[in-house]
Parts: structure tokens; C-alpha cells; sequence
């Protein structure tokens, strides 16, 4: 779109001024990185990141707190579009199954303001690698079960969806969807995030109870058991990797 902008632009005015708008933008952005750079203005995808080495923990449905790592079980819920079409993201068809998406996670979230449904928050990234072209769309989905899960998936909302699929398969065999699911009991997962934003599990909108008020489930990983994966994972007092020497953190 910048090209055939660029291209519309030199057809219309003379090269002098046709040529003026690519570097005036490349030094807007070089004088904006600057400054972001000599702390002179706030950094844009800083804004959020936590530093220092932490963990997301699941509280219980109550919000209690965990009287150990990894204490109650989580699912995870993978689900994946992508079109085999020559027109990529144009392709028919493919914008509904976005637009489904994107009503089943907005159900979800809205869902969650009384923490009915088990949801606890929901990641959407493009798996960009797999081919040079044809980005398949995912979005991973938490949940405290499988049952909370499967609840959702025969709720109005994704019984529609379905039908709609069903309806449109022969029509456009071009479009592609899969999901898989992982019903993790306690004891058997565990995270860490270094200086991030609180992506994936630790995004949760579940809240746990603390001194007295509310706060995101989110701890120090530098400390007792929840410096190692074993640790974490409730297995050990977090001593086990003394053996190879001092931590970075």
C-alpha cells in the first residue's frame, strides 16, 4: 500500500515533492526511537512488561489462594484457521470464520466478569513459518477444565459456528480449522516469565484474595519453591538446581 501510494504520488507532483514523504517518515520514526532510547519519552510496548523473574499461578474458583504451586489443574484450548485459497486472507468465507472467532472470544470474556464459565484468558498470535504464504490464525484459550470447556463448545454461540461449518465445507474446501485441547491436572504444569507482559496464562483475569483485598495471581519467581520448574511444579523445595550452581536470578 506505502508503494503504490508512493507510485500515486510521483504520477501527480513533481519528483521533488513526490519524494518528500518516505524520508520525512524515516525520520519521524529514527527521531521517536531516539528518544525512546535516551529515556527522554515513554517507550510504547514498555509500558506493561513486569521485570524481574515471576510466575502465574490459578486460584481456585473463589479466588483462594494456592496453598502450593501448581495446585489446581488448567486446560488448554487450542484452535486454528487458515485458507488454502490463492486470494490468502481475501479467500471466501475465511472472514466469517474471523468474525466467529472473534464473537466466541468477546462470549468468553464477558462470560468470565462473574467466573462462571472457567475461562481465564485467551492469546491470538499468526503461525507465519510454516509456509511462505497463508498465515494460519491461532488462539490458545485457558480454562480451569475440560468441563468448562466443553460446556462452552456446546453453548449456542459455538453450536452455531458448527452448523455454519458444516453448511459451507463442500463450498469452500479451501478453508481449514482444527483445535486441540490438553487437560492438564495439578502438579503437572508451570510457568516463568523474565522481564514480559503478562501474556498467555499470565494474563488470567482471575483474581486471588491477598491481605485483605484483590491482585492478579502473579509471584515472585526468585524465591523458595517457585525458583525452579520442579519447584514450581510442586515437586521440590526449589533447592534442586543448587547442584549446578548459582542462579541468574
Amino acid at each position: 500500500m506505502g508503494a503504490a501510494a508512493q507510485c500515486l504520488l510521483a504520477a501527480c507532483l513533481p519528483l521533488r515533492y513526490a519524494l518528500l514523504p518516505a524520508p520525512a517518515l524515516l525520520l519521524c520514526r529514527l527521531v521517536k526511537t531516539l528518544l525512546m532510547t535516551a529515556g527522554l519519552v515513554p517507550h510504547d510496548l514498555a509500558g506493561d512488561v513486569i521485570h524481574g523473574k515471576y510466575t502465574a499461578q490459578v486460584p481456585g474458583p473463589n479466588g483462594a489462594m494456592p496453598a502450593s504451586p501448581s495446585q489446581n489443574g488448567v486446560c488448554l484450548l487450542m484452535l486454528g484457521a487458515r485458507s488454502s485459497h490463492p486470494l490468502g486472507t481475501f479467500s471466501p468465507g475465511l472472514r466469517k470464520v474471523g468474525d466467529y472467532l472473534e464473537k466466541m472470544r468477546a462470549s468468553l470474556e464477558d462470560g468470565n466478569k462473574n467466573g462462571s464459565n472457567g475461562f481465564l484468558c485467551q492469546t491470538t498470535f499468526l503461525s507465519a513459518n510454516e509456509r511462505y504464504t497463508g498465515s494460519q490464525l491461532m488462539m490458545l484459550c485457558y480454562f480451569r477444565s475440560a468441563d468448562d470447556a466443553h460446556a462452552f463448545a456446546h453453548g449456542p454461540l459455538h453450536r452455531e459456528a458448527w452448523a455454519w461449518w458444516f453448511d459451507i465445507t463442500k463450498k469452500y474446501p479451501h478453508l481449514s480449522i482444527r483445535h486441540e485441547l490438553y487437560d492438564v491436572p495439578a502438579g503437572h504444569w508451570e510457568n516463568v516469565y523474565v522481564n514480559s507482559h503478562p501474556a498467555g496464562l499470565a494474563g488470567m483475569n482471575a483474581l486471588v484474595r491477598c491481605n485483605g483485598g484483590w491482585t492478579r495471581p502473579l509471584f515472585d519467581a526468585s524465591k523458595m519453591n517457585l525458583r525452579t520448574t520442579m519447584g514450581r511444579l510442586g515437586h521440590t523445595d526449589g533447592t534442586d538446581n543448587e547442584k549446578y550452581g548459582p542462579e541468574p536470578y
